[in-house]
């Protein structure tokens, strides 16, 4: 028996397959397709003829068979951001112009706000975890400062002056830095 294959009006764009039992489905035609696999294409029936066009949509079971599956393509146009989701086709054709199809970078000066953050957070933290190593709550760290600066005032500036040290060559160094990459590298740590 032939087989009819539908497609979408006004564009098209096939949509499935079924049994001609003499009276063709409305907007079909006994054309045979073009072969499989249609990685990134779909048909088109254009002049009466199929015809592969770019397909850029997420294509899953149950709408579409195994062989037809396929993940979307992600894009970004030009005035997206760093934080913008991606976008995907929800018809064939091809990405907009301009479209952009890795995620556009995070502005190195986020970057270098984020990494200032984390190196003052740490800071604290060993600062807190030096003076009270068993507990850093705030109201413990007060106390254990309070007492150690009354037993051990040099040791306690010691440890202020190491921690705030490093605190000071992280923040240069995240300065320095030049591209988004190398401020991702630095390695905020405090010895404690």
């Amino acid at each position: 028996m032939a087989i009819a294959h539908r497609y979408s009006r006004p564009e098209q764009y096939y949509t499935s397959s079924a049994e001609d039992h003499g009276y063709p489905p409305y907007n079909s035609t006994p054309d045979d397709l073009p072969p499989r696999p249609w990685g990134r294409q779909w048909p088109q029936h254009v002049k009466g003829t199929w015809v592969l066009v770019e397909d850029h949509r997420e294509r899953k079971a149950p709408a579409f068979s195994a062989e037809d599956e396929q993940e979307g393509t992600e894009y970004w146009l030009a005035d997206d951001t760093h934080d913008t989701p991606a976008r995907y086709m929800h018809t064939p054709g091809p990405l907009p112009t301009g479209a952009l199809t890795t995620r556009p970078e995070q502005p190195l000066a986020d970057v270098k706000a984020a990494k200032v953050a984390t190196i003052i957070a740490g800071h604290e933290a060993a600062l807190a975890g030096a003076v009270a190593l068993s507990d850093p709550t705030p109201s413990t760290v007060a106390v254990e400062a309070g007492l150690l600066a009354a037993s051990d005032p040099e040791g306690l500036e010691y440890v202020r002056n190491a921690l705030a040290a490093r605190r000071a060559a992280l923040l240069a160094a995240v300065a320095a830095a030049d591209t988004a990459e190398a401020v991702q590298a630095i390695v905020v740590s405090y010895a404690v």
